[in-house]
């Protein structure tokens, strides 16, 4: 071997009495003898300058703070169930969050349990609940006038969601009510598509995706300075609140809450202040 460690020869490292005919003196030093002859310390005894067993103090470890995000994700938890003044302050963080985080002013009246409806489902059981039994809770000026709605681009009720796949599972649980709803989120539509179809039809319900409702909003204007989707009319938005299996909501994800928090900022709050009969919901 030529490891550094090969300091000895073979020969004298497997001879074990290269030294039996030496005479080895054992030199001590004074300045260890006493250390030496010191006699064993008591089990109980502590060293010189080692601090007594009452001296000692175990410092606890702090917790970990929680951040801003993680903080609103813990708020979001069953928040379709808590009382409207809950959810009010619940969706005012994460919008002011929002845009802060964006460098962008908040130019907007704090939300209040006034801006929410309370619907006769939020004491029931999640399995009980659906879309369709929703908007007939108590939610709605009234179910008859949603099934006559005409007004072009701006539905009676925008039912916002995290994705399409969530989208098209909302339109399964209301087409019991028999009305007409449109499809505002990717894959099955094209924005072109769905700026035409918006321009001649009237629906009573949307329901679409955050991206998707911010870019038809964001469309070139008309006359009236509105885009391919319109909130002019629109009494209702709901905000579905499904979790992941994170606890995430459309309200908190990454990939949504943004585009949310957005819409929210360009479409919503500017008819919060013309009129007071807008309101959000949480489903």
């Amino acid at each position: 071997m030529n490891g550094g460690d090969d300091l000895e020869s073979e020969d004298e490292y497997l001879n074990q009495d290269w030294h039996a005919n030496e005479d080895v003196e054992v030199v001590v030093d004074d300045t260890r003898k006493a250390e030496i002859e010191r006699p064993p310390k008591k089990r109980n005894e502590p060293e010189i300058g080692e601090p007594d067993d009452e001296e000692i103090v175990v410092s606890k470890k702090s917790k970990p703070t929680k951040s801003p995000k993680n903080l609103l994700v813990e708020a979001g938890k069953g928040i379709a169930d808590a009382d409207r003044d809950v959810q009010s302050a619940f969706l005012w963080t994460a919008f002011t969050h929002a845009l802060k985080l964006k460098g962008e002013e908040i130019d907007a009246e704090k939300f209040t349990a006034e801006n929410f409806v309370e619907s006769k489902l939020i004491n029931q059981q999640k399995y009980e609940k659906s879309m369709a039994k929703y908007l007939k809770s108590g939610v709605l000026s009234s179910m008859k006038r949603m099934k006559k709605w005409k007004a072009e681009k701006s539905p009676m009720v925008i039912i916002v969601c995290t994705s399409a796949l969530r989208a098209v599972a909302i339109l399964k649980e209301i087409s019991s009510l028999n009305i007409r709803a449109a499809k505002l989120f990717a894959k099955h539509m094209n924005v072109s598509d769905q700026v035409s179809m918006l321009d001649n039809n009237s629906y009573p319900i949307a329901v679409g995706t955050p991206n998707r409702l911010l870019k038809l909003i964001q469309m070139e204007k008309d006359k009236n300075g509105d885009g391919a989707l319109s909130l002019e009319c629109t009494e209702l938005i709901v905000i579905d609140c499904i979790e992941d299996k994170k606890k995430f909501t459309v309200c908190t994800m990454n990939d949504t809450a943004p585009d949310m928090m957005q819409f929210i900022q360009e479409a919503v709050v500017p008819q919060l202040k013309k009129r007071k009969t807008i309101k959000f919901g949480m489903f």
